[in-house]
């Protein structure tokens, strides 16, 4: 028996996370995999009869040998802020949530703390990373906030705070061999929150050293 394949639009490779991403749904499911179209498309293909030989060739490899896993490979959450990429071990970060407004806190002096903002009703405190890192710009006028602008949760130990970004990529696993050291370009401020960088797709990433990122926030806000 012959089975025809149900057509499937797959529109996360053209205008979703995988294409150039002008598909308006984006704006509120932040990625397609929240998207009622993509999930739809995934129960079309699962609920369709399998092809002739489907069972026995699964049952000849998963009866073959497992092959040896490639070297060791951090997985890390891609994220932009300004012009720059940076990397974050997956295991701090707790959601990927839309932008929202960040409100000011009053008297407050510090510009690493960008004010608070509701995550899921929940007041949270919201970081500047430029501040943070000592390269933001000196201006008193608030950036312009871009459409793939999100906030990016992030926690360790019990403490939870939001990183506001301007952009946020899916999962990598970045190959440790991959991993060099820094540029002598990167500014002091981030070199010491920096652990080293690496490649990906024609950007220099600064993968960020967690526990020094953590630190830094515990004796600001402490």
């Amino acid at each position: 028996m012959t089975v025809e394949l149900p057509r499937i639009d797959d529109c996360w490779n053209t205008i979703g996370v995988r294409g150039d991403r002008t598909c308006p749904r984006l704006v509120e499911a932040v990625h397609c995999r929240n998207c009622p179209v993509y999930a739809d498309a995934g129960r079309t293909l699962f609920d369709r009869p399998p092809p002739d030989g489907y069972a026995a060739e699964w049952a000849e490899r998963l009866a073959a040998q497992e092959p040896e896993p490639p070297g060791e490979a951090h997985p890390v959450l891609l994220f932009r802020v300004g012009e720059e990429w940076f990397a974050l071990d997956v295991r701090v970060a707790v959601e990927v949530a839309p932008h929202r407004p960040v409100r000011r806190v009053p008297h407050q002096t510090d510009r690493v703390l960008a004010g608070l903002v509701n995550i899921r009703g929940e007041l949270q405190l919201a970081v500047s990373l430029p501040h943070l890192f000592g390269t933001a710009a000196d201006s008193t006028d608030a950036p312009a906030v871009a459409e793939t602008a999100r906030m990016l949760v992030v926690e360790q130990a019990g403490a939870r705070w939001v990183l506001v970004v301007d952009a946020v990529e899916d999962l990598y696993y970045v190959p440790a061999r991959d991993l060099a050291g820094l540029p002598s370009t990167v500014a002091v401020g981030k070199r010491v929150f920096t652990r080293s960088a690496f490649a990906w797709r024609g950007h220099t990433v600064g993968y960020l050293d967690a526990d020094r990122l953590f630190a830094a926030l515990r004796r600001t806000f402490r």
